[in-house]
């Protein structure tokens, strides 16, 4: 008995010391799977984790860059959630699930380059001349993955497929950079994210699919 208790404290201790770490943990995860079945409720899950993360990051953890970011996706997702809660009344066509053009991936390539350059001089920027901000680690992977997760939120509120791609590239770069850092758990967390991407693309696709069988009919 006296094990088990040892096992259940190591559990929680891997997954996060306090109640709102796992909660925060399971909304991430949850709201991740329903949207990949493009389940409106992932969006206040969403909400949810974003909430906590900001909160604890701010005051537990004095992350406040993160905090910041955190709070930045509350907004992000509230209209998320707008979109897919208004997505088939403001469009003459069903809202399903889409690829851009070609024209609209080339310019949405070329934007996303531009903003992780502006993104990490600024940074750098900021770290050369605000004496609280630390001077940053793997600024560039670190620019890549936050400039990315802008896009691809905004790209997963119109349901286009090449949120699941930025999404991909995300979470690779997230199980490498937390793995860098020395943080196993984190490194698992973007692994189960990687395979939950994966997921909503495969699901998405699918949509697709069936959507232009019922048009074909």
């Amino acid at each position: 008995m006296d094990t088990n208790i040892l096992m259940t404290i190591e559990w929680l201790q891997l997954l996060g010391s306090t109640p709102l770490e796992i909660l925060a943990t399971v909304s991430a995860i949850l709201g991740v799977l329903l949207i990949a079945r493009q389940n409106i409720l992932g969006w206040p899950l969403g909400i949810l984790w974003a909430s906590i993360s900001a909160w604890l990051a701010i005051t537990e953890w004095q992350l406040v860059s993160d905090g910041i970011l955190y709070l930045s996706y509350i907004p992000i997702q509230l209209y998320c959630w707008w979109v897919w809660l208004k997505g088939g009344a403001i469009q003459s066509q069903p809202f399903v699930p889409q690829w851009l053009s070609q024209q609209r991936q080339l310019l949405l390539v070329l934007a996303v380059v531009i903003c992780i350059a502006a993104w990490g001089q600024g940074i750098r920027a900021l770290a050369a001349n605000v004496s609280w901000i630390p001077q940053p680690s793997l600024l560039w992977l670190d620019s890549i993955t936050t400039v990315l997760s802008f896009f691809a939120q905004f790209l997963q509120a119109r349901k286009r497929m090449e949120n699941w791609l930025g999404w991909v590239i995300v979470n690779v770069l997230g199980i490498y950079i937390y793995w860098l850092k020395d943080a196993p758990i984190y490194s698992v967390q973007y692994a189960i994210f990687l395979l939950l991407g994966l997921y909503g693309w495969f699901q998405w696709q699918r949509s697709i699919k069936q959507n232009a069988d019922a048009k074909s009919q």
